[in-house]
């Protein structure tokens, strides 16, 4: 936006929300890529990798309606997110030292508890930051900016990935103190850096405005009962979700396991990713403004539901690099459309406790699926989970594209998402 459209204060607030986002997403990808090949080399089970996914999913997420309710309820949200923010990652350090005061049999029990209390303080600000969020993004340059934001947060996490991949190379478990000591030193600095950012003031809540808990939260469901796109969105994520957590962590164990790769290759694996992310925000940020976020998860969609049959159809381990690139860029479109489009589809009132009922309902996917799809992995075979994924995946898709209205933007054609065919500005 033009310079004169924004207050010096907004325009700080915007660079520093970058600068955190940047620190945010360094800790995590120091550190969380790699829990699961930590939980393997504890001696883990395909079952237990999946209850490693499905446990901090789901004490995360079904707490997200009250965290949603207490967000609404504080005076000043950002309280929440410095908090929880705080303790989430801090908590590495934790995950990193506590299992060895254990036995070996109990060590992947320690990892369990301590990974979802993890979870569970990073969920508690997460209603309320993406009220934030809304306060301080235009909704005009949404697209624009949280492209420009994620092309900085994306290369921040592959730096910290070609490092863990250097790291990784050290000898256990040396080399996962310095990964999750390292995300917890990472953490504290984007905590420091969020609480500089500028934020709107709070409004004024006026005391017992609203009512009880109670009548608040019944009001809330029967107006978001009403909203048909929120509703049909929430059943089609539910499915989409389900689909993509099938395969939980697993597809590490099978990179390592079934196709002979290993923990340093698995670091270039999602390195790729990463660089794909970085190259296409500029390509999908202009693209999500013009046409909308729903027709862009739309298309974006289709090449995710095909990743888990790219996996089930690799032959060696070094595919996994162009998968995971073409991953990344389509998951690169489809993060960015899908954050606007919650934006979207929540009003400004009680936004907060639609982000809590939203992220409640995804939990339970994301903890029933990597919990199947680790006992189906050991009934059937590592192989066996790509193809469910697919089916569920496409599925959750149909009834998005058939449920979610596009606000009245125009869908894209063709020639629209080919570069070379749009103008210059947009690039």
């Amino acid at each position: 936006m033009p310079s004169s459209m924004v207050s010096p204060d907004s325009r700080r607030a915007l660079r520093l929300n970058i600068v955190e986002g940047a620190f945010a997403v360094a800790s995590d990808n120091l550190a969380g890529p790699y829990l699961t090949l930590f939980a393997m080399s504890l001696g883990a089970t395909p079952s237990q990798i999946g209850m490693l996914s499905a446990f901090p999913n789901l004490l995360g997420n079904i707490l997200q309606i009250p965290f949603g309710m207490l967000a609404e309820k504080v005076r000043d949200k950002r309280i929440l997110c410095i908090i929880g923010g705080f303790l989430a990652r801090t908590s590495w350090v934790l995950i990193a030292v506590l299992p060895f005061l254990f036995t070996p049999e109990k060590r992947m029990a320690a990892v369990i508890v301590l990974a979802s209390l993890r979870i569970v303080a990073a969920n508690l600000g997460g209603p309320a930051w993406t009220d934030l969020q809304a306060g301080i993004v235009p909704r005009a340059i949404r697209g624009k900016y949280y492209a420009n934001r994620n092309v900085v947060l994306n290369i921040s996490a592959l730096v910290v990935t070609l490092a863990a991949g250097l790291v990784l190379a050290l000898r256990f478990p040396i080399n996962y103190y310095i990964l999750f000591i390292g995300a917890a030193i990472l953490g504290v600095a984007s905590t420091s850096v969020f609480r500089q950012i500028p934020f709107p003031p709070p409004a004024r809540k006026e005391a017992g405005a609203g009512g009880s808990a109670g009548v608040r939260f019944a009001g809330f469901v029967k107006a978001a009962l009403q909203n048909k796109d929120f509703v049909n969105y929430g059943i089609s994520a539910v499915i989409w979700n389900f689909g993509v957590t099938f395969l939980g962590s697993l597809t590490a164990v099978y990179f390592v396991q079934d196709l002979g790769g290993n923990e340093g290759a698995w670091a270039l694996v999602n390195a790729s990713s990463l660089a794909a992310q970085i190259v296409c925000q500029r390509y999908w940020g202009p693209l999500a403004d013009k046409f909308g976020p729903k027709n862009i998860m739309a298309v974006s969609g289709i090449a995710v539901c095909f990743i888990p049959a790219l996996w089930f159809l690799a032959p060696t381990s070094w595919v996994g690099i162009v998968i995971n690139f073409i991953s990344g860029f389509a998951w690169g479109g489809y993060n960015l459309a899908a954050f606007n489009l919650l934006l979207e589809l929540t009003p400004d009132e009680n936004r907060s406790m639609y982000i809590g009922a939203y992220n409640t309902f995804m939990g339970i996917a994301t903890s029933v699926g990597p919990v199947l799809g680790g006992f189906t992995a050991e009934f059937f075979g590592l192989r066996s989970i790509f193809l469910v994924s697919f089916a569920v995946r496409a599925f959750g898709l149909f009834l998005f594209n058939r449920g979610v209205s596009d606000f009245g933007y125009r869908k894209p054609r063709r020639q629209d998402l080919l570069p070379m065919r749009r103008p210059a500005r947009m690039l």
